[in-house]
């Protein structure tokens, strides 16, 4: 009986400790859900061609490259919030993957392509390359002790330059020429479609549903909620905290990579300047998803419905000819009211752990 009375206690924490992490990160969804219904009825109402296919499609198509980094950006969030964990080089690095992917085909038009590789080969370069780098990123902030905030702002300009390199030697002339080019399987990547549904659709619900298990099915995706709500508790309780923070900013890295490619498929060319200020856009995704910038705390589906209205956002802003600076200011709103309302929610939920105590 004694210990029947003991272990009561511990099953009743345990109950109650998912719904008081899962409500309130379903309730943030749900309120996304109707935002997205509001603001496509709202734009819909002052621009006709909002809803129409194209306009659904575009929406579509960016809200899935954004989306695919935005992955990554929120596995660095949830196990490295602790840490102060971010990832400020996935901009340059999306267009570090793409000029890789582009410049070694060889097939870029009026340049010398010193170097022709397969396309599947190409690729398999560009995101080792930027999975590399990502974990470079991991390295410095595990093993040296620097702050991810620092690293990455360090490893943004050294992509940006690799990118330009790599084009330039591509070319063979002036960097700033960029790689345009015409490649099948680039097309199909950034343009093509199952039926209705774009490839990249495609690629971000498999993305997301697989990370989504990761996350919430296996011991990884556990360990990284322990690491990201404190680094020391997962240290104690066994997690090998360098390699986890070196393999989740490989992995943000490997899906920049990708997010860069698509991008280049999409426009058939490769430019150092591409995906220039596209970090903002990114955490926008992963904060107002739900994910906290103090780790620990998120979700995958939060990130997909957060790439859903930033996309939505963006083309509901330029049918309206809303000049680009005006939404900058309107995006920097939204990111810095969603690092409010999380700012709100921790505090709430410490007063609310001090009362439990």
């Amino acid at each position: 009986m004694p210990s029947l009375l003991a272990q009561t206690p511990k099953r009743e924490r345990e109950a109650a400790a998912p719904k008081t992490r899962r409500i309130p990160v379903q309730g943030q969804q749900l309120a996304l859900v109707v935002l997205i219904v509001v603001l496509a009825v709202g734009f819909s109402t002052q621009a006709p061609g909002f809803l129409s296919p194209d306009s659904l499609e575009n929406v579509l198509r960016s809200a899935s490259m954004f989306g695919i980094v935005g992955l990554g950006m929120t596995i660095v969030i949830i196990g490295c919030g602790s840490l102060g964990g971010i990832d400020l080089s996935v901009g340059s690095m999306m267009a570090l993957g793409g000029a890789i992917g582009a410049g070694l085909l060889g097939t870029a038009f009026t340049a010398a392509n010193p170097v022709k590789l397969p396309v599947f080969l190409a690729l398999a370069v560009a995101l080792a390359v930027t999975g590399a780098l990502g974990a470079c990123n991991g390295l410095l902030v595990s093993w040296l002790k620097l702050a991810p905030f620092a690293v990455t702002l360090g490893m943004l300009s050294v992509a940006r330059g690799l990118t330009y390199l790599v084009v330039a030697f591509a070319v063979g002339q002036s960097a700033t020429a960029g790689v345009t080019f015409s490649n099948p399987v680039f097309d199909w990547l950034g343009l093509g479609a199952f039926g209705p549904i774009p490839t990249v659709a495609v690629v971000f619900v498999v993305l997301a549903v697989l990370l989504a298990f990761v996350l919430r099915s296996t011991p990884f995706g556990r360990s990284l909620f322990v690491l990201g709500g404190n680094a020391e508790n997962a240290r104690l309780a066994g997690i090998n905290v360098r390699r986890t923070i070196v393999i989740v900013f490989a992995i943000s890295g490997l899906l920049a990579g990708l997010g860069g490619l698509i991008l280049t498929g999409r426009l058939s060319s490769a430019s150092p300047l591409a995906a220039t200020g596209y970090e903002l856009d990114v955490i926008m995704v992963a904060v107002i998803g739900g994910n906290s910038l103090s780790g620990g705390r998120g979700s995958i589906l939060g990130t997909v419905l957060g790439a859903v209205l930033i996309s939505e956002i963006d083309t509901g802003l330029d049918l309206l000819n809303v000049p680009s600076f005006d939404q900058y200011l309107v995006k920097g709103t939204i990111l810095v009211v969603a690092v409010v309302m999380d700012k709100v929610y921790q505090a709430r939920t410490n007063r609310n752990l001090v009362r439990t105590a």
